[in-house]
């Protein structure tokens, strides 16, 4: 395996949040961040959204991949919404992450101490292609949230995994145990799963991941809830909303975008 470069790549985005909030859920601390930069994204879900339309990725990596190996190139992120962003893709196409783009990103986390954040199409991603957001650094909302053994047998369990779910109004499904083999159980899981968004939080000692029925959770929070609101941190692009946005609009929002807890 070609191991993903851990020191931040040439031309990355400095992250410059207008404002920053804290609004405690779930006996837990959520960051609200204000980022009006990030509006300027191609693809942003929406009702004017195209169901079809050119896939950027390509000219993405060829023109700003900074390292490439295994079937990964690594670009910087132009929209962070944390310090140090840069995005993991599959250099060739490929819609939903295999075993071996989980393992690189396992190893990434593992290395690095930080966090990877994984969407799909139908849960904020905007761009269809197989990507990470890898970044070195860690919100406390998942580790504060308390959980138990995931009371369905899903899958054939990898030796040293077990799996996972938080104590919450919607389903958050981890996969807790080695890397490598945590890469395996996030790979089988995708044949069990019956809705066709996710998003993915991997940190250092579990991957979570939250199944979608619900893209933006308006009027909650007005943009798609992806695996950054996950991991912990809220992003809004404009400033009424932000500063508006109260612990119950946070859980409503969760609890909009989620499935109900399994079990």
């Amino acid at each position: 395996m070609h191991d993903v470069p851990i020191e931040p790549p040439a031309g990355l985005e400095p992250f410059r949040p207008v404002a920053r909030r804290v609004v405690r859920v779930f006996d837990a601390d959520l960051t609200l961040v204000l980022v009006p930069g990030r509006a300027g994204r191609s693809g942003r879900a929406g009702p004017e959204r195209a169901a079809f339309q050119r896939c950027i990725a390509e000219r993405i990596v060829r023109a700003e991949a900074s390292w490439r190996g295994g079937g990964l190139a690594l670009t910087p992120n132009r929209y962070p919404f944390a310090a140090e962003q840069r995005i993991l893709w599959a250099d060739t196409p490929l819609r939903e992450p295999d075993e071996a783009f989980w393992r690189a990103i396992g190893s990434w986390v593992e290395r690095s101490g930080g966090a990877a954040l994984v969407n799909q199409i139908g849960a904020a991603a905007t761009i269809a292609r197989a990507h990470a957001h890898l970044i070195p650094e860690r919100e406390p909302f998942l580790d504060a949230v308390p959980d138990d053994p995931c009371p369905v047998d899903l899958i054939d369990l990898p030796d040293g995994v077990e799996l996972r779910q938080k104590r919450l109004p919607f389903c958050v499904l981890g996969v807790r145990g080695p890397a490598s083999a945590r890469a395996t159980a996030l790979h089988r899981l995708a044949e069990t799963r019956m809705t066709s968004a996710c998003s993915f939080v991997v940190q250092r000692d579990c991957a979570w991941l939250m199944p979608r029925r619900c893209e933006t959770p308006a009027p909650w929070f007005p943009q798609p809830l992806g695996a950054a609101e996950l991991w912990g941190r809220f992003c809004y692009l404009e400033a009424a909303p932000f500063a508006a946005a109260s612990a119950d609009d946070l859980l409503h929002a969760f609890t909009t975008a989620g499935t109900p807890p399994l079990g």
